[in-house]
């Protein structure tokens, strides 16, 4: 059994301050593992477009925005590329690992784990369906996994090493793009081929999905912009960005914003013309984002820290920023379960930190977590 460490309100720093505000050979086969017992004594650029004001508000907040719940003991060392919310359970494609880890946020352990993948990078999650689909980009393939059992199911390779994927909504198209080859490509499930292939002149890094147009969103960090790519692979949009270094991006569908952290800061930015409506300051390094539009809340990670920010019609405001001591970029939030996960590394050692908003509007009358699963 994986160690789990309880942290009650007094010992909140170990992990998280939060009293403080301010501001190429045949590679093996992919195989489910059960969890390892681990036993730890502890654990911009010049552009045309004007930028917007910075809007803070971290003089003194009335409450803490988040509190700490516990923390998971991740097998092998730190390095972590992607974390996804499938099944009630939490994803990690574990890279430095060569894993992908599935823990049990009730539970708060690993709860399965799937070894022997080659450089696995993006996730995308297919609930209708009941699998999860993982690229490698060690070994040029695509991996599907079912929920039941954690199993692979099919190995499907593709012509370039894939690092980013976003299925549409309907579950039968997969765009994967590789950063290596400046592409994306569409996967049609159903036969497990490519139906097209474009060249995107950038990087790509993250990517989103907009239902109501029926396009999908790809920042290119070398260029510092953001295109939009229709189903036919035809780019309807392309915008440059007043920031350098763009890596994830969230949609807003409620207000037509797209959320893109930069290289110091989230930009807020229209769909239809790219114009920034709204900018927060973040550390350098800024990448992980992840957007409940239930709550209206954009978390944003950074190597040491966390910032919560509030979403008004395609306003930022920044609501805490909270010093951490596990170093990671990704973030997820689950809205079933009101849990915010922050997977990264602390003393060489690889953790995921658990942690619960405190307002009322976040937690959306459920019964408090922390009681639940103490």
């Amino acid at each position: 059994m994986l160690i789990l460490r309880f942290s009650p309100a007094l010992t909140l720093a170990l992990a998280c301050s939060l009293t403080a505000a301010a501001q190429t050979p045949p590679s093996p086969q992919p195989t489910v593992q059960a969890a390892v017992v681990a036993t730890r004594n502890q654990a911009p650029p010049p552009d045309q477009q004007k930028p917007s004001a910075i809007t803070t508000n971290l003089s003194a907040p009335r409450e803490r925005t988040l509190r700490q719940l516990g923390m998971v003991d991740i097998p092998g060392s730190p390095g972590f590329d992607e974390v996804a919310i499938a099944n009630g359970k939490v994803l990690l494609t574990h890279t430095s690992d060569s894993s992908l880890e599935v823990v049990d946020p009730v539970r708060r352990r690993v709860v399965a784990r799937i070894i022997n993948l080659q450089s696995p990078r993006g996730i995308a999650v297919d609930p209708a369906n009941q699998k999860v689909y993982v690229a490698q980009a060690g070994n040029s393939t695509i991996a599907a996994i079912a929920f039941e059992g954690w199993k692979v199911t099919n190995i499907i390779p593709v012509p370039q090493p894939p690092t980013a994927l976003q299925l549409d909504d309907s579950g039968r198209r997969l765009f994967w793009a590789s950063a290596q080859s400046n592409t994306l490509s569409i996967m049609d499930l159903s036969t497990r081929q490519n139906t097209g292939t474009i060249d995107l002149a950038g990087r790509p890094r993250g990517m989103a999905w907009d239902q109501e147009r029926g396009v999908v969103f790809i920042t290119l960090q070398d260029t510092a912009e953001v295109v939009a790519v229709d189903p036919k692979l035809q780019i309807v949009s392309r915008f440059k960005l007043n920031g350098a270094q763009p890596t994830e991006i969230v949609y807003d569908a409620r207000t037509r914003h797209l959320y893109i952290a930069v290289r110091q800061a989230v930009l807020a930015i229209s769909d239809e013309n790219g114009s920034e409506s709204s900018r927060v300051e973040a550390p350098i390094g800024v990448d992980g984002l992840w957007f409940d539009p239930e709550s209206r809340t954009l978390y944003a990670a950074s190597p040491g820290q966390l910032t919560v920010i509030r979403t008004t019609d395609g306003s930022l405001t920044a609501l805490d920023k909270i010093p951490c001591d596990i170093k990671g970029h990704n973030i997820a939030y689950d809205h079933d379960s009101n849990i915010l996960f922050l997977p990264g590394g602390r003393e060489g050692r690889s953790e995921m930190l658990l942690l619960q908003p405190t307002s009322s509007e976040s937690a959306n009358g459920k019964e408090d977590v922390a009681a639940r699963v103490k």
